[in-house]
Formats: structure tokens, sequence, C-alpha cells
């Protein structure tokens, strides 16, 4: 980890902080993006097929939904599984690095409620 925060140009600020904003900064990069979130959440219950997580984000286009969950590939946090068959088939799901990070969703989604309730309503 030491390493790690030494080597984090995500960081910009005093050495001091640096130390205690790194894991933070690595975490906001990972997720990084309109939809990753999204997609995340999409995931939780199971695998989807490409044209399920569409079908879910309409807004999304088909280029950026697609580079999306290739960067969510290559970091870790999905598995996008390929069947041999006609017509093919393809799937993705969360590892369970992706799975663990349904407790942010969790926490962000009751932050978000109090946030609402408090700022938003009449």
């Amino acid at each position: 980890m030491e390493e790690f925060i030494q080597e984090c140009s995500e960081c910009k600020v005093s050495e001091h902080l640096k130390s205690k904003l790194c894991p933070v900064c690595m975490t906001q990069k990972l997720v990084r993006g309109k939809w990753k979130i999204v997609i995340i959440f999409l995931l939780k219950d199971g695998a989807l097929r490409f044209s399920q997580i569409k079908k879910s984000i309409p807004k999304v286009t088909q280029a950026y939904l697609s580079s999306q969950l290739k960067e969510m590939e290559n970091t870790g946090l999905i598995i996008r599984r390929s069947y041999n068959q006609v017509p093919p088939k393809v799937e993705y799901y969360l590892t369970d690095q992706g799975k663990d990070f349904i407790k942010v969703i969790d926490s962000m989604h009751l932050w978000g409620v109090d946030y609402i309730d408090a700022n938003l309503k009449n």
C-alpha cells in the first residue's frame, strides 16, 4: 500500500493528507464514469447481458457502455463471460470485489436519502 501511495498521481495534496486520501482516490478512479456505479447496482442481483444493461440505461450510448464495461473488467470489478453458441451470448457479472462495492452504494443511498430529506423536500 505504501508503494502505491507514493506513486499515486491522483492525490494532488500534501504528503500528510495523501496517505489518508489515496485509498479514496483509488476508489474514485475505479468507479469514475457516469454509469459505472449504476452498472454495479444493476449487476448486484446476478449476471446480465449487454442488451439488458443497455435497456436499463437508455441514455447511454452503446460505445460508451462498452468502454465502461471493458474498463470495469480490466480493473477486476466485473467479469465478462462469453458462451460459444449461435447467436453469441455474453454475460457480465460482479467479481467478489464488485460485490463488496455494493456496501458503498448502499451507504451512498442512505446518505442521499438523508440529504434529500434535509435539503430538498418541501
